[in-house]
Protein backbone atom coordinates (compact mmCIF):
# COMPACT_ATOMS: atom_id res chain seq x y z
CA UNK A 1 0.00 0.00 0.00
CA UNK A 2 0.87 2.99 -0.71
CA UNK A 3 1.69 6.26 2.24
CA UNK A 4 1.86 9.35 0.73
CA UNK A 5 4.77 11.41 2.20
CA UNK A 6 8.08 13.51 1.10
CA UNK A 7 10.16 10.21 1.75
CA UNK A 8 7.64 7.82 -0.49
CA UNK A 9 7.56 10.02 -3.36
CA UNK A 10 11.10 9.64 -4.01
CA UNK A 11 10.36 6.04 -5.17
CA UNK A 12 8.91 7.03 -8.35
CA UNK A 13 8.41 3.91 -9.57
CA UNK A 14 5.94 2.53 -7.88
CA UNK A 15 3.86 5.72 -7.68
CA UNK A 16 3.82 5.58 -11.81
CA UNK A 17 2.70 1.84 -11.59
CA UNK A 18 0.03 2.72 -9.66
CA UNK A 19 -1.07 5.39 -12.53
CA UNK A 20 -0.18 8.27 -10.51
CA UNK A 21 1.59 11.48 -11.68
CA UNK A 22 4.14 12.99 -9.63
CA UNK A 23 5.32 16.26 -9.46
CA UNK A 24 8.40 16.80 -11.81
CA UNK A 25 10.26 18.96 -9.70
CA UNK A 26 12.57 18.39 -6.76
CA UNK A 27 9.58 18.66 -3.90
CA UNK A 28 12.62 19.22 -1.03
CA UNK A 29 14.43 21.90 -2.85
CA UNK A 30 11.06 23.93 -3.12
CA UNK A 31 9.96 23.41 0.24
CA UNK A 32 13.49 24.89 1.14
CA UNK A 33 13.13 27.83 -1.09
CA UNK A 34 9.38 28.53 -0.24
CA UNK A 35 10.29 28.79 3.34
CA UNK A 36 13.64 30.40 2.74
CA UNK A 37 11.91 33.22 0.18
CA UNK A 38 8.03 32.56 0.76
CA UNK A 39 6.14 34.44 -2.51
CA UNK A 40 2.15 32.98 -1.98
CA UNK A 41 0.06 32.92 0.98
CA UNK A 42 -3.22 31.62 0.53
CA UNK A 43 -6.01 31.99 2.78
CA UNK A 44 -8.04 28.46 3.41
CA UNK A 45 -6.84 25.60 3.12
CA UNK A 46 -9.75 23.44 2.14
CA UNK A 47 -10.63 21.87 -1.11
CA UNK A 48 -11.26 24.36 -3.69
CA UNK A 49 -7.58 25.20 -2.29
CA UNK A 50 -6.18 21.57 -3.33
CA UNK A 51 -8.01 21.14 -6.27
CA UNK A 52 -7.38 24.22 -7.84
CA UNK A 53 -4.53 26.70 -6.34
CA UNK A 54 -2.66 24.35 -5.60
CA UNK A 55 -2.70 22.22 -9.21
CA UNK A 56 -2.15 25.51 -10.59
CA UNK A 57 1.03 26.20 -8.79
CA UNK A 58 2.63 22.39 -9.13
CA UNK A 59 2.13 22.68 -13.04
CA UNK A 60 4.11 26.24 -12.75
CA UNK A 61 6.39 24.41 -10.94
CA UNK A 62 6.81 21.56 -13.22
CA UNK A 63 7.51 23.73 -16.20
CA UNK A 64 10.28 26.04 -13.78
CA UNK A 65 7.99 29.42 -14.14
CA UNK A 66 8.36 29.53 -10.57
CA UNK A 67 10.75 28.04 -7.82
CA UNK A 68 8.22 28.04 -4.32
CA UNK A 69 4.99 26.67 -3.50
CA UNK A 70 2.01 28.24 -1.37
CA UNK A 71 2.01 28.56 1.81
CA UNK A 72 -1.73 27.81 3.39
CA UNK A 73 -3.16 29.19 6.31
CA UNK A 74 -6.12 28.83 7.62
CA UNK A 75 -8.13 30.81 9.60
CA UNK A 76 -11.39 28.98 10.08
CA UNK A 77 -10.73 25.50 10.76
CA UNK A 78 -7.34 25.49 11.83
CA UNK A 79 -7.00 21.12 11.98
CA UNK A 80 -6.97 21.17 8.56
CA UNK A 81 -3.20 21.89 8.77
CA UNK A 82 -2.42 19.49 11.76
CA UNK A 83 -5.21 16.28 10.30
CA UNK A 84 -5.17 16.72 6.85
CA UNK A 85 -1.76 18.57 5.82
CA UNK A 86 1.16 17.97 8.45
CA UNK A 87 0.72 13.90 8.71
CA UNK A 88 1.13 13.98 4.58
CA UNK A 89 3.89 16.66 4.57
CA UNK A 90 2.40 18.88 3.02
CA UNK A 91 1.23 16.50 0.25
CA UNK A 92 -2.12 15.50 -1.81
CA UNK A 93 -3.27 13.53 -4.55
CA UNK A 94 -5.81 14.69 -6.89
CA UNK A 95 -8.40 12.57 -8.55
CA UNK A 96 -10.52 13.67 -11.33
CA UNK A 97 -12.45 11.67 -12.34
CA UNK A 98 -13.99 12.03 -16.35
CA UNK A 99 -17.37 11.43 -17.76
CA UNK A 100 -15.97 8.49 -19.72
CA UNK A 101 -14.78 6.87 -16.54
CA UNK A 102 -11.51 7.48 -16.50
CA UNK A 103 -9.72 8.66 -13.64
CA UNK A 104 -6.86 10.93 -13.53
CA UNK A 105 -4.51 10.70 -10.55
CA UNK A 106 -1.35 13.36 -9.78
Amino acid sequence: MLKLSADSIKNRDVWEQAGITLPEFDYECMVSKTNENPTWIHFGAGNIFRGFLAVLQQELLNKKHVETGIIAVETYDYEIIDRIYAPFDNLSLLVTMHPDGKFDKR
